[in-house]
This record gives structure tokens, C-alpha cells and sequence, in this order.
């Protein structure tokens, strides 16, 4: 099982805009939303804001068997549901935060431990 987390900052102003669009997925897209991870291999994904000094912070936080399997899925996917997820506003993906590729590319979060316990 791949766990994969990744955190974006949040552009000034745009935290609300974060926690609506999560809201939209929780309430009348959950349907579309559950199919999509499904069909790609997400188990398991989790949102946080992360309120830090240097500006809010969006964690998300996923587990797949094959991550590099299901992002390339997720990439390749013309559904239409997946196409309005990567580009809510038909603009650029998650137009709420900083993408990767604006911050150098570098990785944003190193794996450094785990402990999993089965209860």
C-alpha cells in the first residue's frame, strides 16, 4: 500500500475556497467522487488546513496500492467529473493553491517514518 501525502499552499485569501470546494465533494458530488476513487485506486484520501506562520497550508493525505498507477490514471482521465476535480474553475487544478510546479518542484513532503498498529 503506497501512503502518499502532499501539501500546497494556500494562495492569500483562498482558504474558504478550499474548504467549499471539499464541502461540494462531501455533499452533492460525493457520488461522482467515491466512482472516481474507485475507478483509480484511491482507498483511502484525507484533507486538512494546516494554519501555519507562513500562511495556510492544504495537507491531503492518500493511500492506494499503485499511486503512481492511479495519478496517472487520474491524469489521463477525461471523465467528466475527474476533468472538473483537476480544473474546478476551468482554469488551472486546485486554483486555490500553489501547484508544484510553481514552487521549483521540489518535493513538498519527505516520508520520514510509520507506525501502523492493527487493533
Amino acid at each position: 500500500m503506497d501512503h502518499v501525502c502532499v501539501v500546497f499552499p494556500l494562495l492569500p485569501g483562498k482558504t474558504e475556497e478550499a474548504r467549499a470546494f471539499q464541502r461540494e465533494l462531501d455533499t452533492t458530488r460525493k457520488s461522482d467522487y467515491d466512482r472516481s476513487e474507485r475507478r483509480i485506486g484511491i482507498t483511502k484520501e484525507y484533507w486538512f488546513v494546516a494554519s501555519v506562520p507562513g500562511g495556510d497550508q492544504l495537507v491531503v493525505y492518500m493511500e492506494s496500492p499503485d499511486f503512481t498507477r492511479a495519478l496517472g490514471q487520474f491524469g489521463a482521465s477525461q471523465d467528466a467529473f475527474d476533468l472538473w476535480t483537476a480544473a474546478p474553475d476551468g482554469t488551472e487544478a486546485v486554483p486555490f493553491a500553489a501547484q508544484p510546479a510553481a514552487l521549483g518542484g521540489t518535493p513538498l513532503v519527505e516520508h520520514i517514518a510509520d507506525l501502523e498498529r492493527r487493533v
